[in-house]
C-alpha cells in the first residue's frame, strides 16, 4: 500500500496542466479507453485541483478541482454524456483518469452462483434500473457472466442490502452467474447536453482518490 507521502506525489501529477473531457462511453477503465463528445462547439476544460488532504472516512488521499471547469458550448444537437476524463492536454490522448457522472459512490458486491446472481453489498441505497457499470475488483474473482467494464441495469432490490442485475430495463434480462466472486460496482447517471446547453463542473465537483 502506498504511504499519503507517495499517494500525494501521484495526485501532484495532475494538480496543474490538466483538462477534463466529457465522456459518452467507457470500454476500458483500466486502459483508459472511452468516446469522448463530439457536438459541434465541444471543448475540453483546464482543471486545477487544490491540496491533498485525507479522504472520509479516512484511509485514502484525495484532492478536489478548486476552480470551476467550464466545456465548450453545444452549438449543435443534443448529447448524452455519462462520465469524464482527465487529460494531460487540450486535444488527443486517452484520459488518464475517468469517472462516472453520479452523486452515487463505487461500492463492493459479492455474487453468489444463482440465476440470477444477487449480488450482497451493505446498504447500496440503489433502485430498479439505476445504472451501474461493473469493474475488476483488485484481487477478487470476477463472477462468471458479469463482464467487466460493462453497464447493467438493476434488475431487482430484494432488500436494503441486495440486489441483481439486467442487460435491459424492467429486469427484461436477469443476469445469471455460474460461478460467484466479487466486483466493483459503479452507478451513473447520463447528463443530456441539450443544444446551446454549456457543461460545466462546479469547484469540488471533480474528486480524485488514491
Amino acid at each position: 500500500m502506498l504511504t499519503t507521502a507517495e499517494r500525494d506525489v501521484v495526485l501532484a501529477l495532475y494538480a496543474t496542466g490538466s483538462y477534463v473531457g466529457w465522456l459518452t462511453g467507457i470500454t476500458g477503465w483500466r486502459a483508459g479507453t472511452a468516446a469522448e463528445c463530439n457536438y459541434t462547439g465541444y471543448a475540453r476544460a483546464a482543471i486545477t485541483f487544490g491540496a491533498a488532504a485525507n479522504t472520509s472516512p479516512v484511509g485514502g488521499r484525495q484532492i478536489a478541482n478548486s476552480a470551476a471547469a467550464t466545456g465548450g458550448q453545444n452549438t449543435g444537437t443534443t448529447q448524452d454524456a455519462i462520465g469524464w476524463g482527465i487529460y494531460a492536454a487540450i486535444t488527443g490522448g486517452s484520459p488518464q483518469w475517468i469517472g462516472l457522472l453520479d452523486a452515487d459512490v463505487p461500492f463492493f458486491g459479492v455474487c453468489t452462483l444463482a440465476s440470477p446472481g444477487v449480488i450482497t453489498a451493505y446498504a447500496h441505497g440503489l433502485l430498479a434500473d439505476q445504472r451501474v457499470f461493473a469493474l475488476a475488483a483488485p484481487g477478487a474473482i470476477t463472477p462468471t457472466g458479469i463482464a467487466e467494464d460493462t453497464a447493467y441495469y438493476v434488475g431487482t432490490v430484494p432488500n436494503a442490502n441486495s440486489l441483481t442485475l439486467s442487460t435491459t430495463a424492467s429486469n427484461a434480462n436477469p443476469v445469471n452467474t455460474t460461478g460467484a466472486g466479487a466486483m466493483l460496482f459503479a452507478p451513473y447517471t447520463a447528463l443530456t447536453i441539450a443544444a446551446n446547453a454549456t457543461p460545466e463542473f462546479a469547484i469540488g465537483a471533480l474528486i480524485l482518490q488514491i
